[in-house]
């Protein structure tokens, strides 16, 4: 049993994340801007107030850092989340001697560029947006902390979990369906992110069965022991609207 720091723990992958956690028996501690249903301990505050970071690190022996800003926008709002939020915990978790950080990348660091050719590598990389270039900073911080600190730090590459019918009628139409990360998927990968031995720093793409024409999912076997168990729509907690024609 371990007990785990998730920020962001009232999103949408928090949401998914969270309960695999507690049902497997460790004990988690939620931060966020507003209070997160369902945590026995639950601290309200902000990611870019430092000495509050600190004190939710405290006593933990991982964290899965998934708070920020979830979109492109303008950068001057990109920057408080991302970037200084992003040093907070981490130089939080390095202070308190955290011995597992996972950070939330996204598959939007490769942009455009690379899909379609092969499985995209988790050495690749080709930021389209500024948001996906705080998340590929993201990676290079966890890996400078790796090998500055001796820290154990995974870079988690998401793919695109649905949220909501709304969603799930744009992945069809497009479609975008290899691109698609299940919500019981998720809760697995993160289980089994906090949970996997001999970590220095590593790159991984978090996606279902569909994904793997798009990206390799071979590193996260390999390191995890994730294999994806949902292909679309399975592993939704809603039902998938049908498309008229």
């Amino acid at each position: 049993m371990s007990r785990i720091l998730v920020t962001g723990s009232s999103g949408a992958v928090a949401r998914a994340v969270l309960p695999e956690l507690v049902a497997h028996g460790h004990q988690v501690r939620g931060l966020d801007r507003v209070p997160t249903a369902g945590l026995a301990e639950s601290v309200v505050d902000d990611i870019e107030n430092r000495d509050a970071v600190q004190r939710a690190m405290q006593g933990m022996n991982a964290v899965i850092h998934l708070a920020a800003e979830p979109n492109d926008a303008e950068f001057s709002q990109l920057v408080g989340p991302n970037v200084l939020g992003l040093f907070n915990v981490m130089n939080a978790a390095r202070e308190e001697r955290v011995e597992r950080v996972v950070l939330a990348s996204s598959v939007q660091v490769i942009g455009r560029q690379f899909r379609g050719a092969r499985p995209v590598a988790v050495q690749d990389s080709a930021p389209s947006n500024h948001y996906a270039l705080t998340k590929l900073w993201a990676e290079h911080m966890g890996e400078m902390y790796a090998r500055c600190y001796g820290m154990s730090v995974l870079a988690v590459r998401i793919g695109w979990l649905v949220r909501n019918r709304d969603e799930a009628i744009t992945m069809m139409q497009r479609p975008l369906k290899d691109l698609y990360l299940s919500s019981k998927d998720a809760g697995r990968f993160f289980l089994r992110a906090v949970q996997a031995p001999n970590i220095g720093f590593a790159v991984v793409y978090a996606a279902s069965q569909e994904a793997a024409q798009t990206f390799d999912l071979e590193p996260a076997r390999e390191l995890l022991g994730f294999i994806p168990q949902d292909s679309w729509p399975s592993g939704l907690d809603f039902e998938v609207p049908t498309l008229d024609t």
